[in-house]
Order: C-alpha cells, then structure tokens, then sequence
C-alpha cells in the first residue's frame, strides 16, 4: 500500500514536470530559438508569441534555417512597431507551402 502510494506521487509529480517542458522551444525573455521542421516552421510565429506571452512582450521571426538540426530564432521585443536594433522580421512557410515540400516525385515506370 505505502508503495503505490510513493510511486502515485512520484508519477503525479514527474508528469506534472514535464508538462511544461516544450521540446521544441528554448529561450528567455529576450528572445529564443525553435527547433526547425517543416511544420514547425509553419507553427513558428505562434510558438513564439505563446513563448513571448508569458513575459509580456510580442514576437519577431529574425532567422529561418530550413534544416534539419537547425533552428529557427526569434526575439520577444516590447512593442511591435519600436525596435531599433532589432532585426527586421521574416516570413516563414505556411502550412500549405509544408505540404508541397514533403510531396513524393511522381516516377514513370518504362514499358
């Protein structure tokens, strides 16, 4: 009894931990960094202002590597329209653009 009820708490406890781990984004309030894959590519501007959110700031896309290991950076800025030294911001794929990358070539057989 006293052991399922230790493993009860610690399985309540370890799954609340993880709960708020996101695999994909790593930053602070200044900014962070998403892991890039083609969807989360397509997810990435509002990965960043959920991220961004939690601080009060708004979110700006500066960089897109699209490759695998790569990451796709973003800065949490404090108003929107005053960043001067900010980097400009960048478009990233949408959902669709996504779907036509990840499409199979079409192959002829010979007859």
């Amino acid at each position: 009894m006293r052991a399922a009820l230790m493993t009860a708490i610690v399985g309540l406890a370890l799954s609340a931990s993880l709960a708020n781990a996101d695999p994909w984004v790593k930053g602070n309030d200044t900014g962070g960094i998403i892991s890039w894959s083609c969807e989360a590519e397509a997810m990435a501007p509002a990965i960043a202002a959920e991220h961004c959110a939690w601080h009060n700031k708004y979110p700006r896309i500066t960089s897109v590597h699209r490759q695998y290991g790569d990451y796709i950076a973003f800065n949490c800025l404090w108003t929107p329209q005053i960043a001067r030294y900010a980097l400009p911001a960048m478009r990233t794929r949408s959902v669709s653009a996504c779907l036509a990358h990840a499409r199979p070539a079409r192959v002829r057989a010979l007859n």
